[in-house]
């Protein structure tokens, strides 16, 4: 069985790019221009680090989580403390719901460090933190929770406001390259989420989507019905499935349907990972699977890098060459006979 061969990154200190990184079930993405930027989420440590030695990115000035799940927060602790990063600034929501230890771990540490004065620490992730989050050509986009929820955050069925979930209270980013809108990154963000951004009238759209919840259920009645007003609200050309082989079995089929349904064949759908609905026998490694990065060996997409050329958003792999992987699988959710194309205007 083949895999996706990773294209060589540029080197030049003036590249501008936003990577979708393969860490197994969990979100992660590094948003850079030149050598710093702005890391979204931080699941596992390694894979981040080890992209960031390959494109030669140093400082994050801004490290954002859009929620205390751990799959989206475990490895935050490290990187802070990390001997050879520098990060500036800590963007998190409080959540009393979590009491897990990454969480607690991830407060200590950032209030240790900035009690020494090594990093800024801001507990306001919504709306309102709009243009202070920008990095030179990254623009950077809260659009959920808005002033109301963030004020609340989670609640119990008892609050006049009904239950939110940490789900519901997830960020919402979306990363703009040079100008342009580039990939909207909804971490967990579910139904009751969704409907309040569209109760708000937030424009959404973005030429790339990661799936909230990789692509699991959304807390809908419908999780295609989910998908189909999402889609359409993004209206995105390329939609990526951050998850892990061994957890679960994401994305959920009724989803990736529903994406079909509003978007038909002219989309590409990618996971970072091998979905076992798509190919449930085990993988044997092969030296194009077993490439550089933990997770590599489970990789169907792999990590997907989103550029800016022109008026253009690129990605790579595009969708030929996720098709080389593709190919052997024993039932891909994501095949259509037509192909698509890996830019957007």
């Amino acid at each position: 069985m083949s895999g996706v061969v990773p294209l060589p990154k540029p080197r030049s200190a003036d590249e501008l790019a936003a990577a979708i990184l393969n860490v197994g079930h969990g979100n992660c993405s590094l948003i850079y221009d030149g050598t710093s930027g702005v890391v979204v989420d931080v699941p596992a440590v390694e894979p981040l680090l080890q992209e960031m030695a390959t494109v030669g990115a140093q400082v994050v000035e801004h490290l954002i989580l859009s929620h205390a799940d751990n799959d989206h927060i475990k490895g935050a602790a490290a990187l802070m403390a990390h001997d050879e990063v520098t990060v500036k600034t800590l963007w998190a929501n409080p959540d009393s719901t979590k009491f897990s230890e990454a969480f607690l771990d991830l407060l200590t540490v950032a209030a240790d460090r900035q009690r020494k004065g090594l990093i800024g620490v801001r507990t306001n992730l919504n709306v309102g933190s709009d243009g202070l989050l920008d990095v030179r050509r990254i623009g950077v986009r809260v659009l959920h929770p808005g002033i109301v929820w963030a004020g609340v955050g989670p609640t119990g069925g008892a609050h006049p406001l009904g239950p939110i979930t940490s789900n519901g209270m997830s960020a919402v980013v979306r990363i703009e390259l040079d100008g342009k809108p580039a990939v909207l990154l909804p971490g967990d963000l579910d139904a009751k989420g969704f409907a309040e951004m569209q109760r708000a009238n937030v424009d959404m759209s973005a030429p790339v989507l990661v799936f909230p919840h990789h692509g699991g259920r959304s807390g809908a009645s419908d999780n295609k019905a989910f998908a189909i007003d999402l889609a359409r609200a993004v209206r995105p050309r390329l939609v990526i499935f951050s998850h892990g082989r061994s957890h679960f079995v994401n994305p959920r089929k009724e989803i990736v349907e529903g994406l079909r349904e509003a978007l038909g064949d002219d989309v590409q759908i990618a996971c970072t990972q091998v979905s076992r609905s798509c190919h449930p026998e085990s993988l044997p490694i092969t030296s194009l699977r077993s490439g550089p990065g933990v997770f590599a060996r489970f990789a169907c997409a792999g990590s997907l890098t989103i550029t800016s050329s022109g008026e253009e958003i690129r990605w790579s792999p595009d969708a030929t060459r996720h098709g080389q992987a593709v190919d052997a699988l024993e039932s891909p959710m994501c095949r259509v006979h037509q192909a698509h194309t890996s830019t957007v205007n």
